[in-house]
């Protein structure tokens, strides 16, 4: 309660304050038979708390030895590097959707330049979903400019880009032959619109993923599966491979890499031909029907592989060039069960690697190096720096970070989403 009646006032002035800044020219609310739009910037505003808020990181009872087994040559260790070294501030907190009664949870975040795209999903057999269009060049104060909520649609993943934001979803539409769907909004500055919606089939229950580059959109669907890639404009498949529990996809330095589970594999292909670069098995992502995400750094797969915790590859030979284990379940302060704690996610930017954990949290370790400045196979330290402390943290489904606007941001599952200033 302290925290609520401490962040009210300066909800309500700064909500003063955007309202003040706006372009009411811009486009107002839209809905049709499946997907509603609010743009208003009142109703969104009243969404957002915003704080400033010291965000300590705790090195303490998080589920590691105080002297963990280095893995060469990438190796892990704890506390030899002081997280003094930046600062973290909790700016905002968003809460999550609510679609006829049901509160959906948070479950992937793409930032690209100053803005921000969020999906949100329901858990269980009810199709729900919504996406979440942020601000973030007001420095500290990200602003909720868009939400759009999906009726008969779960939205398991989106990425932005240029005016297109790419959305992998499961959808109970009968008119598709399977849940999995692909689809693509329509930005006009900061606000999705209805016009130049559409939906393209892909195969299986559910899309897992999307990502695109300027010419090419990629998406992965799940259980019997495989990648996809589309024309961003016409929908058209330019070309798919068949893969087993595809979960996600990220395209850098000319390679597409797709990360899978039950076994964990990452499969790797040229990005021009979509020729077989190699596949590859790793520790981990081992749990059916389980989130795993892969990002290409430095020529470095950092995988959130569930049960193995953050694995490294090399995207060019497959090499297992390091790891971070999974935080010890039994050993977190309070314990946890074992089932709650795995690693959903992990993001990597500059020389920090923030990891998500299920319901263990958000944990922070940094390289000893800039990531992308060291070859694919190139020996560097990664210290375990500790867990980030929030009052009240959920399950952590995602984690996203940009060095370049300073900012971390959380999707807590259905706590929704913590937005966190990052100031090295």
């Amino acid at each position: 309660m302290k925290a609520w009646k401490i962040a009210l006032p300066l909800t309500g002035m700064v909500a003063l304050l955007h309202l003040s800044c706006v372009d009411f020219t811009a486009p107002g609310d839209q809905a049709n038979d499946r997907i509603s739009i609010v743009n208003n910037p009142a109703t969104l505003a009243a969404q957002v708390t915003y704080f400033s808020t010291p965000v300590p990181v705790d090195a303490n009872g998080v589920g590691y030895p105080s002297a963990p087994a280095a893995s060469a040559p990438l190796a892990v260790m704890r506390g030899a590097a002081s997280p003094a070294a930046f600062t973290l501030t909790l700016v905002a907190e968003v809460a999550p959707p609510i679609v006829g009664g049901q509160t959906l949870q948070a479950t992937s975040v793409s930032i690209v330049g100053q803005q921000a795209v969020v999906s949100y999903n329901m858990r269980g057999n009810l199709y729900i979903g919504a996406i979440d269009v942020f601000d973030l060049s007001n420095n500290n104060v990200p602003t909720l400019r868009s939400r759009a909520t999906f009726q008969n649609t779960d939205i398991s993943s989106v990425s932005v880009s240029g005016t297109n934001v790419y959305v992998a979803e499961a959808t109970g539409d009968t008119g598709f032959a399977s849940p999995a769907v692909f689809e693509v909004m329509q930005l006009v500055g900061y606000n999705l619109v209805l016009a130049g919606n559409r939906r393209t089939a892909l195969s299986s229950f559910a899309g897992t993923s999307a990502t695109a580059t300027a010419t090419r959109a990629y998406a992965t669907s799940g259980d019997n599966g495989a990648l996809f890639v589309i024309n961003p404009i016409t929908l058209a498949r330019i070309d798919s491979v068949q893969l087993h529990d595809a979960r996600w996809v990220d395209v850098a330095g000319g390679k597409v890499a797709v990360v899978q589970g039950t076994p964990g594999q990452l499969a790797v292909f040229n990005e021009t031909t979509l020729a077989p670069i190699g596949t590859w098995s790793f520790t981990g992502a081992g749990i059916a029907q389980s989130k795993s995400t892969v990002q290409l750094v430095g020529g470095k797969a950092f995988i959130g592989a569930g049960t193995g915790g953050v694995q490294v590859l090399s995207a060019a030979t497959g090499l297992v060039v390091g790891s971070v284990p999974r935080p010890n379940p039994a050993t977190l302060t309070p314990p946890l069960p074992d089932s709650v704690v795995v690693t959903n996610a992990a993001s990597v930017d500059a020389d920090l690697l923030f990891i998500s954990n299920g319901e263990a949290g958000v944990y922070v370790a940094r390289g000893s190096q800039v990531f992308s400045a060291t070859g694919s196979e190139t020996a560097q330290t990664i210290t375990m720096l500790g867990k980030l402390r929030f009052a009240n943290l959920q399950s952590v489904n995602h984690v996203a970070y940009s060095s370049q606007d300073q900012y971390l941001i959380i999707a807590a599952g259905l706590g929704g989403l913590k937005m966190v200033k990052v100031n090295n």
